[in-house]
């Protein structure tokens, strides 16, 4: 029988419990889609440590990759679907099922292709990941959601286009960084410090403001750096064939 190690999957486990009571947010009487965005965020945190304390005390597993894929399909896939659904999609009648369907399918897609990548590097790399992350996706969907709610003008039409694109994203081919491994912070160590502490100031003034903005930055700052990851690696695989 193979080991399943309790305490990454103990952060999993969070982030399902997560998504859960954000479901049931979304499907009350009178729906709460402010506080089920942020309890997605807050599973985005447990997703996030599950994996670091796997890698940090060696504790991975194909139990716990599936399981991890599993939940993030849960929270980042179907109930933010729900809850942009609930928001403004239902409204929009098929096209809004439609829009739902393709986010979805996408993100499945997207976890699948990191499962098979997975399996065949043996372990999780950091910065090798093909497409926009699920949990980004989501992150940026809901903060804007959280955003428009503060805002006094009817941005709501903007969901489902931004959801086909972020949808689109997750099944590019584009090497999308980590956060952990962002040009800025190798190149520029004194500047994302500097930011991450004007970030972390504003955070606690103008939450809604400051977590759509961080999610927004970090979709254009890893597009346009995963842009310049594949360029390179083109020009190095060509001059690689012309020396041979």
């Amino acid at each position: 029988m193979r080991k399943i190690y309790i305490l990454p999957n103990l952060f999993t486990t969070g982030n399902i419990f997560c998504g859960v009571y954000s479901l049931s947010l979304v499907l009350k009487a009178v729906p709460q889609y402010s506080r089920a965005a942020w309890f997605i965020l807050l599973a985005m945190l447990f997703d996030f440590l599950d994996g670091q304390i796997a890698r940090r005390y060696r504790a991975t597993s194909d139990f716990g990759v599936e399981y991890d894929s599993l939940a993030d399909f849960f929270s980042f896939g179907i109930v933010t679907t729900i809850i942009a659904y609930q928001f403004i999609l239902k409204e929009m009648k098929g096209f809004g099922v439609g829009v739902a369907f393709l986010y979805i399918v996408f993100c499945a897609l997207r976890l699948a292709r990191f499962n098979i990548q997975t399996s065949k590097n043996g372990k999780e790399k950091k910065g090798d990941f093909r497409g926009l992350p699920s949990p980004v996706s989501a992150g940026v969907l809901l903060s804007f959601i959280i955003f428009i709610q503060y805002v006094p003008f009817s941005w709501e039409p903007v969901i489902p286009i931004m959801m086909v694109v972020l949808g689109a994203l997750m099944v590019t081919g584009i090497t999308y960084p980590t956060l952990l491994t962002l040009e800025l912070r190798k190149k520029q160590p004194l500047v994302y410090f500097i930011i991450l502490i004007v970030l972390l100031g504003c955070l606690i003034l103008f939450p809604h403001i400051v977590i759509f903005i961080a999610f927004l930055s970090y979709l254009i700052l890893g597009f346009y750096d995963g842009i310049r990851i594949d360029i390179r690696e083109r020009k190095r695989s060509r001059q690689g064939a012309i020396q041979e």
